[in-house]
């Protein structure tokens, strides 16, 4: 922009009329020779309807050729809701004539139980001991009851009644707005204007005016091109969206190719075939989500006697394969690389480098740092020739082209890799090492029944966390609570790079 809209509007008060529209012409001259002027008699006025008028009336008070008196007026009504307990009496005030009969609470209604023991209760009216109700206090008149009728009668309640009814949704507040218009002394000279005005200018050029010639004969009205406007409001990509694509372009520019799998799982692919004992902690309904439909998948029988053979010779019990076939939400997406490893097995798919990123779940209470929903990435890379050094350089390039360039290695024990590390990033804006992944050679016990061979690299890390460090949030809800002011002001060009 030239300047600001305060400055563009000094220009135009200073007797530039030129980019008014006509509806606004037409205004300015109904209302030239009134003081105070309604919007309806201003709508008769000047043959305007009563939007329009409005429209106008705004546009000049900004150009202060206008100005505009506004009046609100407040009106209160009771809601059905509120009609009834008027008529019936309030749950609470049935509550305390129960309570002095020492009735039990679950001879009360769903309604009295709900919502009028809690008011009862908050009022002092009544107490409750072993389900029965005692009275307390037992109310002659209750403030709620008056209000309505004070609302029913046309008068106003006293503020904290009043907006306790509105709260509790038994009254309604309206607020009409009345506007009473009237030129100021920029305006009255943007009437005497109004005389010189061309009766042929128009807003806009069409088709018909350019193919037809008409152009020639007219004035198009000039535009404040000065003016502000407001900001367009485009669609963009959710950041998680956008960072899932991020990471499939590193990984394919890495030569890996994308696996796929089921977010329904069998016990078998999510824990079995990776080395889990059945009697893990890991299995248990506070960690994981098991489904009652379906209740059970089928596995293939051929792995599972070799996952079998593992299992019983390496943790000393009886597998059973009951166990294995219940159904789960997956709780990661390993199991997806244990199905690849089959179908490498079987030919179905090359030795190569892999990756998956999908959902997950997890049964966890979610708070700022916790999801029982997200996303996982995960690489492998199927070779016979591959080593601890070969993963290490792959992390390396990895991590550096994710944006993070300050990386270190620990040792870590995973259940189901050999040996293992941990992944730690380097954030410069806090000055610590924070923990983004973790990485391994897959245990001869997984590889071994799956594929026949041995080793398979591995590593993983969780998608929101490591886009919440690069977008500098702290609250992994934010991704999934749809707010679109956040979405539309952290689009993935804040990630840090």
């Amino acid at each position: 922009m030239k300047g600001t809209n305060s400055e563009s509007n000094e220009k135009l008060n200073s007797s530039d009329f030129s980019t008014l529209h006509q509806n606004d012409w037409m205004l300015i001259s109904a209302i030239k020779s009134k003081d105070l002027v309604s919007i309806d008699e201003a709508a008769k006025l000047s043959k305007l309807n009563r939007d329009a008028v409005l429209r106008s009336a705004f546009t000049l008070k900004e150009l202060k050729l206008i100005e505009i008196k506004e009046d609100a007026k407040e009106s209160f009504n009771i809601t059905a809701e509120g009609e009834r307990f008027l008529n019936e009496g309030y749950p609470e005030q049935k509550v305390a004539e129960a309570a002095e009969k020492g009735t039990q609470i679950e001879k009360l209604t769903e309604e009295q139980r709900r919502v009028g023991v809690p008011w009862a209760l908050k009022n002092g009216w009544i107490d409750v001991s072993l389900g029965k109700l005692k009275l307390r206090a037992k109310p002659k008149s209750y403030a709620l009851t008056e209000g309505l009728k004070q609302i029913k009668e046309g008068r106003v309640p006293d503020k904290k009644v009043l907006d306790l009814l509105i709260s509790r949704k038994n009254a309604t507040m309206k607020v009409s707005k009345n506007y009473e218009i009237r030129l100021t002394a920029e305006g009255k000279k943007a009437a005497e204007k109004a005389k010189e005005k061309p009766s042929s200018e128009v807003n806009e050029l069409t088709h018909e005016m350019i193919t037809s010639g008409k152009w020639k004969e007219i004035v198009l009205r000039k535009y404040n091109t000065e003016a502000e406007v407001e900001k367009p409001i485009f669609g963009t990509q959710h950041p998680l969206t956008s960072y899932i694509e991020k990471v499939r372009d590193i990984f394919v520019s890495m030569g890996f190719e994308e696996m796929e799998g089921p977010e329904v799982e069998s016990s078998f692919w999510n824990f079995d075939a990776l080395f889990t004992p059945q009697d893990h902690p890991a299995r248990e309904l506070h960690d994981t989500f098991y489904l009652n439909q379906p209740k059970y998948v089928s596995f293939p029988n051929d792995v599972a006697e070799k996952v079998k053979q593992a299992q019983e010779s390496s943790w000393k019990y009886s597998w059973d394969p009951n166990i294995a076939e219940q159904t789960v939400l997956r709780t990661h997406t390993t199991p997806v690389s244990a199905r690849t490893l089959v179908e490498i097995a079987k030919k179905k798919k090359t030795p190569g480098k892999y990756f998956v990123i999908g959902r997950v779940y997890r049964n966890e209470a979610t708070d700022f740092s916790h999801l029982a929903e997200f996303h996982q990435i995960e690489g492998i890379v199927v070779w016979k020739k591959a080593n601890f050094r070969h993963l290490i350089g792959l992390l390396q390039e990895f991590y550096n082209r994710l944006g993070f360039r300050k990386i270190r290695f620990r040792p870590h024990y995973f259940p189901y890799t050999e040996p293992s590390l941990e992944i730690d990033v380097y954030l410069e804006e806090r000055k610590q090492w924070l923990e983004l992944g973790g990485a391994g050679i897959f245990r001869p016990e997984v590889t071994k029944p799956l594929w026949g061979d041995y080793p398979v690299l591995a590593w993983g890390l969780g998608l929101e966390r490591t886009l919440l460090l690069q977008m500098g949030e702290k609250d992994l809800r934010k991704f999934y609570q749809n707010d679109l002011h956040w979405l539309r002001s952290n689009a993935v060009l804040k990630l840090k790079q």
